[in-house]
């Protein structure tokens, strides 16, 4: 695991960089949520991936004090009108 601060190589348990001192908890805090937002743009052409995509964003943004949870679920909810759009066309 590297410091996003001073990118030295820091332990695995480390809280606090040896080398320039930054906390490794606020760093890890400080990232956002990816797979929510590939979650919201695939919903509008892929409702499969945005299903799947929302799902592990929804699941990650838990773990990130809930960043990203609004993009999940907007996710899951646009890939669902979608699929039920594309059903009805049908």
């Amino acid at each position: 695991m590297f410091c996003k601060n001073c990118g030295q190589s820091v332990c695995d348990q480390a809280v606090i960089c040896p080398h320039c001192g930054v906390a490794i908890q606020e760093q890890a805090e400080q990232k956002g949520n990816g797979m929510a937002i590939a979650g919201f743009v695939c919903s509008f052409f892929m409702p499969i991936l945005g299903w799947v995509f929302g799902g592990v964003g929804l699941a990650r943004a838990s773990k990130r004090k809930g960043k990203g949870k609004g993009f999940s679920i907007a996710a899951i909810a646009i890939a669902t009108v979608n699929f039920v759009v594309a059903l009805s066309i049908l």
